[in-house]
């Protein structure tokens, strides 16, 4: 096994369990791509990961130092995965069972529907290895069928070209996704990421226990309508606002499987509002991860501020905005910025309803501050009188 060696001081995050080591934190590096021991500038081991001098993340470490020197084996993975599925028990059959980073599986996402699983291979690492932790997770988790979507942007800037199809024994065309009693038939090839935002699950559950007969619900970013179609089957009005057909056609599959009532808008989100009369009790805002490079936040927050400007427009006194963000870079003080400026150029008084992040099949390691990426600020309107 070839030996890497870090730079005098970079041995700490290491040592407090943060997987990345960058290119300039490398004082040797190996020959080549492959699995590697990593030691300190002073000869002390720190654990065995994958070094590609042509990824974005030259080193990923695997196995941390209270670990051993073992290798990234089909034994390792399967551990990993046992680890993950444990985390997970009580969950239901459709969570997410594999978070990368946050699960000590760099660059692996993997969702369970049922008996089928849908994976992302998102890192050069992740695909190198691939023949090691593939068996291993079709014996820990035995799907009956397996579908692979790595054609997300992120596989792209690591240099490595698109994937996307069935991997692995029997997987339908059509995925039937069911939450809390409501169905929905997600045609896996044109479905967003692996097909349903498992992570906003607890979510949709909360806002349904907050809804009732007598509102108006505005559901922005709605994809399949897992909102709004809880809207309305509480008896609510229910509109969803969407750029995806394919997604507003599944919305309306299911209303009409369950003989429920959703007002489609296809469109782009801040033209749709522009163009909204009327008030609801209830609008929801949760647009696709829009900050992916600190830079960026600048362009994004004033956008979020013209989105939020047009939501505080439509809202009914007492009414609640739900505003998400699944960007690392867009944390609940950016969330609270945006909602502040936006309410200072309508003249509306807010007050904080309640901070939620992502669910615990999502898990945010303390030692990874990136796998810490869903936040959901909810306000609520608050006249003085």
């Amino acid at each position: 096994m070839e030996e890497l060696v870090v730079r005098p001081g970079k041995e700490r995050k290491l040592l407090n369990f943060y997987p990345h080591v960058y290119k300039d934190e490398i004082l040797k590096a190996p020959k080549g791509p492959g699995v590697a021991k990593v030691f300190s500038a002073d000869g002390g081991f720190l654990g065995v990961g994958y070094f590609d001098p042509e990824a974005r993340v030259p080193f990923r470490l695997y196995r941390f130092r209270q670990e051993g020197e073992g290798p990234l084996d089909k034994a390792f993975f399967l551990g990993r995965f046992q680890r993950a599925l444990k985390k997970r028990e009580g969950l239901g059959a459709f969570v997410r069972m594999v978070h990368g980073e946050a699960d000590g599986l760099p660059g692996l996402v993997v969702d369970r529907f049922g008996e089928v699983l849908v994976l992302q291979v998102r890192t050069r690492s992740a695909e190198a290895l691939r023949g090691e932790w593939l068996p291993a997770l079709l014996e820990a988790l035995a799907p009956k069928g397996v579908y692979e979507r790595s054609d997300v942007e992120e596989r792209v800037k690591e240099g490595l070209s698109p994937k996307s199809g069935p991997l692995f024994g029997k997987v339908p065309e059509v995925l039937e996704v069911e939450e809390d009693g409501l169905v929905f038939p997600i045609p896996l090839a044109l479905a967003q990421k692996t097909g349903f935002y498992l992570d906003q699950r607890e979510n949709r559950r909360r806002f349904e226990a907050m809804v009732g007969p007598e509102d108006r619900v505005l559901d922005v970013y709605s994809y399949v309508g897992g909102f709004a179609l809880r809207a309305a089957r509480q008896g609510a009005y229910a509109l969803a606002v969407d750029k995806d057909l394919e997604a507003l056609a599944v919305l309306d599959r299911v209303a009409l499987r369950m003989g429920l009532k959703v007002d489609v808008r296809h469109g782009e989100a801040l033209p749709v509002l522009r163009g909204l009369t009327g008030s609801f009790t209830q609008i929801l805002l949760d647009p696709p991860t829009l900050v992916k490079r600190p830079e960026e936040l600048p362009r994004i927050k004033a956008h979020l501020v013209d989105l939020l400007r047009e939501a505080y427009r439509l809202l009914a006194p007492g009414g609640y905005v739900w505003l998400s963000s699944c960007s690392y870079h867009l944390g609940f003080p950016e969330l609270l910025e945006v909602s502040r400026r936006a309410a200072a150029d309508t003249g509306r008084r807010l007050r904080v309803h309640a901070f939620w992040i992502q669910p615990r099949d999502h898990p945010y390691s303390l030692h990874i501050p990136e796998s810490f990426y869903l936040k959901t600020l909810v306000l609520q309107d608050d006249p003085l009188f």
